[in-house]
Parts: structure tokens; sequence; C-alpha cells
């Protein structure tokens, strides 16, 4: 219920025929323009957000049109502000409220009548809400999914219950903002209108005790997402068309999404090494995968982004890890782990005694799922999943109770020979001797400590090419100075994908 409280197309129509009641009688047919004007200023008042653009603006042309004696057309209006949304401002596309309230109005347009027919044995009062929530719910399905991880099958029940005592609400509430001069009479007018709202709190409250109210969908794939449009669209059309249209849009609606689905599991298959830098916030976390598995390097600080990166990255089946690697006990680089559902073959540390517990919670909760444990120092090498790990750093002995003289540092070749290094946290006098273990070049290198300070000048000398790239993951914030502007950083690029 939370559409209750932002601003939505019914509300701006509530207040449009409340402002043009009103006007009327004064200003006659020249109410049209006090009404734009004060839905403009409604929108403002209420955010300026997408959502309450569209609505304003679709309501604004739905009325100019009526008044300049024009037909007014939804689809035209949806596209003309979708539009001049865009021209204004270009970044909208990728703006999430955007995407719900458009894709949710064109869903409404669609679906909304086809859905109140099959419904006719409820109540007028009850059948539009519930029609129109269905639609919605429908036509924004896998972005609620993708962006939300939540589904809720009684949204339509909820909205059927409350939407009609909306209009109501709006207008009451209009009329307290007139009263507030007043505050007793505002009190006394809002006893009646608290009955409503304890009326909605009790409905949204009864419901959502139900067991399956809400249903979390800790990830939902791309690749789903567009094979459930490819279904969609086609249905719509089929069942809007006649004879052999008709059963082309039924047959593209069963054959589509099941292509796409089988493109998909092909792909990864198929996929080629690759090394994934994924964008977890101020920590760092790398995916190494391939046709011959897939190795996790360190897991940023929240498991919950660590959740949906793997979840986005991996197919389904593929539940299992050939490894996870812990190259340092800090945060930014354990944190997800915390509650990690997914099994690994081997658990990679560096041999020597770090502090903090994090880290060996980590490692004991995958060895008791069966996970071996193996401990790494320079120059020892692992093959896992089609990579060879090259270990460059901790020295035997190094100190693993100072703060970066110890970390699992890595260079991890391919397949194909290229290769990507990831120094973890290590300091300068621990980067100075890393260098010395280097068997080549990187392909790309990963900045310790999100890029924050300068390598050392050996491991520059030794690691760096013209061609190798430098990745940073970060939050936000500047690089150290003397790094090129080329460096690819997970705050601005997000995920990052280097083929191997």
């Amino acid at each position: 219920l939370i559409h209750l409280l932002v601003l939505s197309g019914l509300k701006v129509a509530v207040f449009a025929r409340i402002v043009q009641g009103a006007l009327t009688p004064v200003l006659g047919r020249q109410a049209a323009w006090p009404a734009l004007g004060l839905i403009a200023l409604y929108a403002m008042v209420g955010g300026a957000t997408p959502a309450a653009v569209r609505a304003s603006a679709m309501g604004g042309l739905a009325i100019a049109a009526s008044h300049l004696g024009r037909p007014s057309h939804v689809w035209t209006s949806l596209a003309l502000t979708a539009a001049a949304m865009l021209g204004w401002r270009p970044e909208l596309a990728w703006d999430v409220g955007f995407q719900l309230s458009f894709a949710g109005t064109a869903a409404i347009i669609l679906l909304t009548p086809a859905i109140a027919s099959r419904v006719a044995f409820l109540p007028l009062v009850l059948r539009e809400p519930f029609a129109v929530t269905c639609a919605a719910q429908v036509g924004t399905l896998p972005m609620m999914a993708t962006d939300f991880h939540v589904v809720s099958p009684v949204a339509p029940v909820a909205n059927a219950l409350t939407l009609p005592v909306l209009p109501v609400l709006v207008a009451c509430g209009l009329l307290l903002g007139a009263l507030s001069p007043l505050p007793d009479v505002a009190r006394a007018v809002a006893i009646p209108i608290s009955g409503l709202v304890a009326y909605i709190e009790q409905v949204g409250y009864m419901l959502a005790r139900i067991p399956v109210a809400a249903i979390t969908v800790p990830r939902f794939p791309t690749w789903l997402g567009v094979a459930y449009y490819s279904a969609l669209g086609p249905a719509i059309a089929g069942a809007n068309s006649t004879g052999h249209r008709r059963k082309l849009g039924f047959v593209t609606a069963a054959v589509a999404p099941a292509a796409i689905s089988l493109a998909a599991l092909l792909m990864w298959a198929h996929a080629p090494q690759e090394a994934v830098v994924l964008n977890v916030g101020d920590g760092q976390a790398v995916l190494l995968r391939g046709p011959g598995g897939a190795i996790l390097i360190d897991g940023g600080p929240s498991p919950a982004r660590l959740q949906d990166e793997l979840g986005t990255q991996l197919p389904p089946w593929q539940r299992k890890l050939d490894a996870i690697v812990i190259t340092a006990p800090g945060l930014g680089h354990i944190g997800g782990f915390a509650g990690f559902d997914r099994p690994a073959t081997t658990v990679l540390l560096p041999n020597v005694a770090l502090t903090g517990s994090a880290w060996r919670t980590a490692a004991f909760e995958q060895a008791a799922r069966g996970a071996s444990i193996r401990r790494l120092v320079a120059p020892m090498t692992a093959r896992i999943a089609g990579f060879e790990l090259q270990a460059l750093a901790p020295e035997p002995g190094a100190p693993g109770d100072q703060v970066g003289a110890a970390y699992l540092g890595l260079r991890a070749v391919s397949g194909s020979g290229l290769s990507f290094c990831d120094f973890s946290d290590l300091d300068l006098d621990a980067q100075i001797v890393a260098a010395t273990r280097l068997r080549g070049a990187c392909t790309y290198l990963f900045l310790p400590s999100g890029g924050r300070s300068r390598l050392s000048p050996d491991l520059e000398r030794r690691a760096i090419t013209r061609s190798t790239q430098l990745i940073a993951s970060r939050s936000s914030g500047r690089l150290a100075a003397g790094f090129p502007p080329s460096v690819l950083r997970t705050d601005q690029e997000g995920t990052i994908t280097l083929p191997l």
C-alpha cells in the first residue's frame, strides 16, 4: 500500500476535479488554465518525482485537450510525456521510479479492461481497483523482483479494499489544509477522517499477516526479465487480435521466452573465461568464471550485495563454487560472507596467523559443508577451475598481526595467458616483495585499497605495461594522485567484466 502515500494518477484526477469544480463557477471555461498551474504546483509539492511528473503531465494534457475541444488519446499523452521527460533528463531512463511509472501505466491501459471483464462478479467499487492493481503488477513484476526483491500476491486485494476511499481522503486532506488557520475546526473535521485512515491501516495489518503476503525474490536475472516481457507482449497482442494474428501472437508468446531461456543457458555453458569485479561498495569481491567453474576472491562488505551480484553473474543451477579465496581479514573483504549460503569445494587462505575471527568463521562454515582448507604463501601455485593462481604474498613467516604485511596477493592466469592481479590491501613494503614474485606483467591490475594510495614503484615497474588496465573497487571518492583517468571504477561503471 506504499503507493497510497505517493502522488499518483488517481490523486491528480481527484485534485483536478476539485480544482475545476471550485474555479469553474467563477472563471467559466478559463478555469482550465489555473487548474493546469495548480496541478503543476501539486506535482512540485509532491516532490517532482518521475511518477508525480508523469501523472501531472498526463492529467494536464487531458485538461488542455478538453478545453481546446480536441480529442485526448492516452497513448499519445503517455508517449509525449515520456519523450519530454527524457529530453529534459535522459538519465531518467535508468531511474526505477520512471520505469515503474510508465510500465505500470502502460500495463493498466492494456490489461485493465480484460481483467475487469473476468472479475465481473465483484462489485464495481472493488472490481476497478482490483483490475488496475493486477494489471500494474503484471506489467512491473520483473522490475519489482529485480529492484525491490519482493512480490506481493495480496496487493490486488489490498488495493481493492482501500483505493475506493482514497478520493475521499484526498479531498478531506485538501480541506484540512485549507482549515489549518482554524486548528479547533480542523481537529473536529479530522475525526471522521481518522476512521478512514484506521480502516486502511487495519486492512494492511490483516493482509500482511498472511504467510504469502510478501514473497522474497533473492535474485532475478536480466535474461529472465527479457523472457517474461517477450511472452507478455505477444500474449497481449494475440488476445486483442483475431484469426491468424491471434494464433501468431500466442505461438510467439510461447516460443520467444523458451528461445531466450535456451540462449541464456547456452551462453552460460560456453562462457569464456572472465574476471568479474563485482560492484559491492566500499570493499572488493572478484569472480573468476569460465567453462571449468567459478572462483570467488573475497566477499565485499555486504552479504545482500554479494548475493545479488552472484545471482546475476552465475546461472541458477550453479550454486557451488570451486573455490573461495580470502585475501585479508578486513570487513571490506569478508563482511559479505556472513550467512553465505553457497558451498565451495576449496577455501584458500594466507598461511599466516591473521588477526580477527570473522575470516575464521567464514572458513569454518565452508569446512562444515565439506570444503577443504588450503593455505598459501609465495611462491606457491594452485590450479583450480581452469585458472592458475600464483601466490605473490605473503612471504613465509610474515607477521600476520601487522596490517597489510601478510595478506594474500594473487596473479590469476587464464588458459589464454591473460592475467588478473589482485594485491589485496598489501602495504608498500609487502608490495615491494610481491613484485619480485611476479612471473610476468598483469593484463589487469586490481588496485590495492580501492586506489586510495599509490602502488610501490617496484610493483608499478614489474606489473604494469602500457596495455595494463587498472581497476578500482570502491563506493565513492577520488583516487590517489598519479593514476590515469582510464582506471575503471565500480562506483562509476558498476560491475566490471574483463575477458580473460
